[in-house]
């Protein structure tokens, strides 16, 4: 999962990476206000073991990895949650299926009448060996879904199999159950705005309190509330992210060929000290996907020396490019800032990102 994220970023940057300079010129009284206006409201908000200071009225979307379980938070009434999983429960009881039953193998509460789960197997074209295990949890107006692969060679017995007798485990799903139950009943629903005091983790709607330690992934990210093209996302990772840093990889020459593709010309680069903290950024302007043209601008914290105590931190902003409007995408000519206001409002809130008190 690491290494796939790991290459997308990577993808992303040597296609956005500027071929020459862009000359930024003063921002007018006009381009001022609009910088004044957008982070007259700075709000600090709380991202993995990080924080990071972005206007307040930006909304938040994101999820989390944890030790291989996918978690998501979606704000939602007591009563709309066990809706949910009444409808679920129907849904995997009616699954037609080609192999013997049951598609559903266990489900029911956890930790009392806020929790519950499911292991089944997803659909015909699974092995007879797949298990989700699939965990509910409805806490402080946040609805949590957790969910995780296992196998189970067992049940039918497969063992006889060349290929199942090289496996040192044949059933994971008890000690993947035992994680997934683990995790959730530590979980506690977060509001955007509020900040713990303790050691955690940080997601979207949720808090996961505990020391650091390896395999925590968080993605969130934060879309202007009247500048719909412009969004910034956040990566924070303890797992290492490779030897080679973020300018090393703007200027490879995979990076160089792509620069003349997009007309992209670079605005900033270079290495910026953080509340202590060493980061590396790269600003650059150019043509977006729909032939329109928008700012991509990046920062990493710690990028070869990702680990429990230095987490991995990617810091991305975006304007121009695709908007979805009406349920349909509009490629815009140009982003809803222009460059130098982009600029300013990158700058107002890239130098905010520290290191939460406490959070390790």
């Amino acid at each position: 999962m690491n290494s796939v994220r790991a290459t997308l970023a990577f993808l992303c940057l040597t296609f956005t990476v500027a071929a020459c300079d862009y000359k930024l010129a003063p921002l007018s009284q006009k381009e001022k206000q609009v910088v004044t206006e957008l982070t007259a409201k700075l709000k600090a908000r709380c991202v993995g073991r990080y924080l990071i200071d972005m206007p307040e009225d930006a909304s938040e979307y994101g999820d989390a990895k944890i030790l291989g379980v996918d978690i998501t938070a979606k704000a939602m009434t007591e009563e709309a949650y066990r809706q949910e999983i009444e409808q679920r429960e129907v849904v995997l009881k009616t699954v037609k299926d080609n192999y013997p039953r049951p598609v559903l193998y266990e489900v029911g509460p956890i930790h009392g009448k806020d929790t519950y789960y499911f292991i089944y197997r997803d659909a015909v074209i699974d092995s007879p060996a797949t298990r989700y295990i699939e965990g509910y949890k409805w806490d402080r107006g946040y609805r949590f879904l957790l969910k995780i692969e296992a196998s189970d060679y067992l049940h039918p017995n497969q063992t006889n199999d060349p290929i199942v007798k090289k496996f040192d485990v044949k059933n994971d799903v008890p000690a993947k159950t035992a994680l997934v139950f683990s995790i959730m009943e530590k979980l506690s629903g977060r509001p955007k705005e509020e900040i713990p005091t303790e050691p955690g983790l940080c997601f979207a709607g949720g808090f996961l309190p505990g020391r650091a330690t390896d395999d925590q992934f968080v993605n969130s990210g934060f879309r202007l509330a009247n500048n719909r093209d412009v969004f910034f996302d956040v990566l924070v990772d303890t797992e290492p992210h490779g030897n080679t840093t973020l300018l090393q990889h703007a200027d490879s020459p995979e990076g160089r060929w792509a620069l003349k593709a997009m007309d992209a010309k670079v605005i900033r680069k270079g290495v910026v000290d953080l509340s202590g903290v060493k980061a590396e950024e790269w600003l650059f302007e150019g043509l977006k996907p729909g032939d329109g043209r928008g700012d991509s601008f990046s920062l990493s914290v710690h990028g070869t020396t990702s680990g429990p105590a230095t987490p991995y931190l990617s810091l991305d902003m975006n304007t121009g490019g695709r908007l979805e409007i009406g349920g349909k995408f509009v490629s815009l000519e140009t982003g809803s800032l222009s460059t130098g206001e982009a600029v300013a409002l990158w700058d107002a809130v890239s130098r905010t990102v520290r290191l939460r008190p406490g959070s390790l």
